[in-house]
């Protein structure tokens, strides 16, 4: 609960102070709390203010800064429905995903892979981070009593397993004889990253 009220916070604060400064016509829609009467944007003084005109002609100026904290309340209360709805989604897709990989990690095997080729996937920026490299490793894997196959899968490679990323390397892994396209390291250095679409109810 915490995480979306935050949420809707800090997107309301974006929302509402952008909406407000670059579409000021959108104040209208906070008017009747600011203002008994027509409230207007006004740039008389090459300023971005507010007047609030009422029934009896009589005038206000609004500036900027008395205007934003309304906007960005009933900006943030507007986004909570849409923001739970969203968290929501996004933690039913985590739980799927992740009674997934334990079903295929409580019937898997040990395997050996070999590295093919790796490319990064993620951006610098997250590398940078989170001390972790996302990759897509094209792997040569050897399962028991099976013939060898090659499988693509997207790894998150953490600093101290660099080194290891190096066509011909051999890998610790484990599969699911019956989904033997997910490819799970078993070394202590990566973790398998998820890039299958799963259907959320």
């Amino acid at each position: 609960m915490f995480v979306r009220i935050a949420l809707s916070l800090l997107l309301g604060f974006i929302c509402g102070t952008t909406g407000l400064v670059f579409m000021p016509d959108l104040a209208r829609v906070i008017g009747p709390i600011v203002c008994v009467g027509e409230l207007q944007p006004d740039r008389s003084d090459g300023v971005l203010a507010f007047r609030c005109r009422t029934v009896n002609g009589d005038e206000q100026r609004l500036h900027l800064g008395q205007m934003l904290p309304y906007a960005i309340i009933s900006t943030s209360l507007l986004l909570v429905p849409s923001v739970h709805t969203a968290l929501k989604r996004f933690e039913r897709r985590r739980v799927i995903i992740q009674q997934a990989m334990e079903r295929d990690l409580a019937t898997s095997v040990p395997v050996r892979a070999e590295l093919l080729k790796v490319t990064m996937v993620g951006s610098y920026k997250r590398a940078i981070l989170m001390r972790a490299v996302e990759v897509e490793l094209t792997l040569w894997v050897y399962p028991p009593a099976n013939r060898p196959y090659e499988a693509r899968v997207i790894w998150l490679v953490e600093e101290a397993g660099l080194p290891h990323l190096r066509r011909g390397a051999m890998f610790n892994a484990r599969i699911n004889p019956l989904r033997p396209q997910r490819v799970y390291p078993a070394e202590e250095w990566a973790s398998y990253l998820w890039n299958e679409a799963v259907p959320v109810a």
